[in-house]
């Protein structure tokens, strides 16, 4: 058995080592110190950077170390993250785990990153590319509803794009993605907005794709998306962002983080949480304008 902090110190004694890396092996050693590195779980791993970033940033005083009260970039977390995962390679490397050996760090998806306003479309962003699109996809005919789905079901647009028509439950309203970033399914509920764009498609037998080309692929998408954000005066902003939009509309409507993480089919909370840092700041923002 090797545990943790003992794998930990001989890391750090065979490299050079900047404080901001000793200061983040420190709170792995808080966290973790007195586990057997082979039997740490992706759980443990979890659960610390829910502690992590319930702390949020550190401010150093002259006496001492105190927290600012203010939240941790997901650039940040992910550090740490990067921080844990050199220590299980370093375990690896000296021999101290089984040679089937699977860092935790692996089954932790990372924190988005930069969650700043210009990362996600707001909702009068997203009515104006709507808006563009009607106009402008002629031959298609099918942006408005891929646009439609993506932002109000929180789906990448890779696993829209995947769907098939017996993935569309159009009755009950939801759509079914088998196979997703993660690795795992996910159902995703359909706003009636979105419904009533995918009723206004062809209709598509079972085992055809609901986006597809003239030829049946998954559409060719970008070029189109790029001339209509052009044309709505938000040039240079990427598709992805609608699902970011997705995740910051439901933290402003008072939403909780775990509905949000199950409304985008995030394994962690740590992935949602800055979709909750959103929320706060809005929060903040109302109590100034109301109470100065």
């Amino acid at each position: 058995m090797a545990l943790f902090k003992i794998v930990v110190e001989a890391y750090v004694a065979s490299r050079e080592l900047d404080q901001a890396s000793l200061s983040r092996l420190a709170f792995w050693t808080d966290e973790l110190g007195d586990k057997d590195v082979a039997a740490i779980t992706a759980d443990d791993i979890d659960a610390a950077l829910l502690r992590l970033t319930a702390r949020g940033r550190l401010t150093a005083g002259k006496r001492e170390t105190a927290r600012s009260g203010q939240p941790l970039a997901g650039a940040t977390v992910n550090r740490y993250l990067t921080q844990a995962g050199s220590v299980f390679k370093h375990a690896r490397r000296l021999k101290l785990v089984p040679r089937a050996f699977v860092a935790p760090t692996r089954g932790v998806e990372r924190a988005p990153e930069r969650p700043d306003p210009e990362r996600y479309l707001r909702p009068e962003e997203v009515e104006r590319v709507i808006a563009v699109a009607r106009a402008m996809d002629r031959h298609w005919g099918k942006m408005v509803a891929l646009v439609t789905v993506a932002y109000h079901s929180g789906l990448r647009v890779g696993s829209i794009l995947r769907a098939r028509g017996r993935d569309l439950d159009l009755d009950v309203g939801t759509l079914t993605v088998y196979r997703t970033k993660n690795g795992d399914p996910i159902t995703a509920g359909l706003s009636s907005t979105a419904i009533a764009e995918l009723k206004r498609l062809p209709k598509v037998a079972a085992d055809e794709l609901v986006f597809r080309n003239k030829v049946g692929k998954p559409f060719a998408y970008m070029p189109l998306w790029k001339r209509i954000t052009q044309e709505a005066r938000l040039g240079g902003r990427v598709f992805h962002e609608l699902r970011h939009g997705h995740g910051y509309r439901l933290a402003q409507s008072g939403v909780s983080q775990q509905m949000i993480m199950q409304s985008m089919g995030h394994r962690t909370l740590t992935a949602s949480a800055r979709y909750a840092h959103a929320s706060i700041s809005d929060k903040k923002a109302v109590i100034g304008r109301v109470f100065g």
